[in-house]
């Protein structure tokens, strides 16, 4: 699936049948930002500017420009920070609502890391990041998952984590275990299961960090 495909695809399954739908979900505060650096815009069509305060909510897209950065702490107790030319969607966040018991985010370009909680009763799929190849799924850790890192493309996702529980990596082709600090895993197209535990190189870790340095 290419990455506008996928864009499409996540919109269609966001549940949100109605205007109405639409309209209560973006009244539905998922987060604030509690830092950010050059463009970064949010609402279904990108066009509202954040500042540090600024809320979050629930169905709306992320999207940051060139150079750029977010961070925001969002309702489950995770912290995120977006790099540079990211679209990110907040589709469900454990404790945005009442009804809301896991978290599930989208990553349409770009790169981000998150820091999560400890997921409840520790459930996979309690947090989750859906990208045009893969699935990630994190159980109480630190991690980084882009695209297009060091030019690899837009359909090649890399994933590592940097601590914590475990973070696993799944598409309709396996599923890939991470479980100590910095292992990763790459998926190279839909099409292509993730690949076997990797300790990522100083090259390529040093990249995904400076992708969301400040």
């Amino acid at each position: 699936m290419n990455s506008r495909r996928f864009i499409l695809a996540v919109f269609l399954t966001l549940g949100l049948s109605t205007v109405a739908d639409l309209a209560q979900a973006q009244q539905t505060i998922a987060g604030y930002v509690t830092r950010v650096r050059g463009d970064a815009k949010i609402g279904p069509d990108t066009k509202q500017l954040l500042k540090i305060g600024s809320a979050l909510f629930l169905g709306n897209r992320i999207a940051t420009g060139a150079d750029a950065r977010l961070e925001a702490r969002m309702k489950d107790g995770s912290v995120l920070t977006l790099s540079e030319r990211t679209e990110f969607l907040i589709e469900q966040v454990n404790g945005s609502t009442a009804e809301a018991k896991s978290s599930n985010y989208a990553l349409l370009k770009g790169a981000f890391r998150a820091i999560t909680g400890t997921p409840d009763q520790g459930q996979p799929g309690s947090w989750q990041v859906r990208t045009p190849v893969a699935i990630i799924g994190v159980r109480g850790t630190e991690l980084w998952g882009g695209l297009n890192l060091l030019n690899s493309g837009d359909d090649t996702l890399d994933v590592v984590m940097f601590e914590g529980k475990g973070v696993y990596v799944e598409n309709t082709k396996g599923i890939t275990d991470l479980d100590k600090a910095g292992q990763g895993t790459t998926v190279r197209g839909e099409a292509t299961a993730p690949i076997g535990v990797v300790p990522w190189g100083e090259k390529k870790l040093n990249a995904a960090v400076q992708s969301v340095a400040w």
